[in-house]
């Protein structure tokens, strides 16, 4: 988790280490649902890094990433985005 960070606000992201789904840090506890998520200033980042530390040690999540947004709001980085809507293309062609 140590990469540079840009941005003002966060979301915390990892995978659920038994189903392997994308999830995402929500009030005290990890939620599959994106909507859930709490948005994480850069002042917080690491009592939160902490936590996500805490987790991957026991067992709970592996992969945990700080997903950066734009001052809107909105998530920056297309690989944060395919994590979060899927694939936006038809494999099955």
């Amino acid at each position: 988790m140590a990469k540079k960070l840009k941005g003002e606000q966060f979301y915390l992201s990892a995978n659920d280490l038994i189903s392997g789904d994308v999830v995402y840090l929500a009030k005290n506890k990890w939620s599959r649902n994106f909507n859930d998520a709490i948005k994480i200033k850069r002042i917080d980042i690491e009592r939160y890094e902490k936590i996500a530390v805490e987790d991957e040690n026991k067992c709970l999540i592996v992969g945990p990433i700080f997903i950066e947004l734009t001052e809107e709001g909105k998530i920056r980085r297309l690989r944060d985005k395919i994590r979060k809507n899927g694939l936006t293309i038809n494999i099955n062609q």
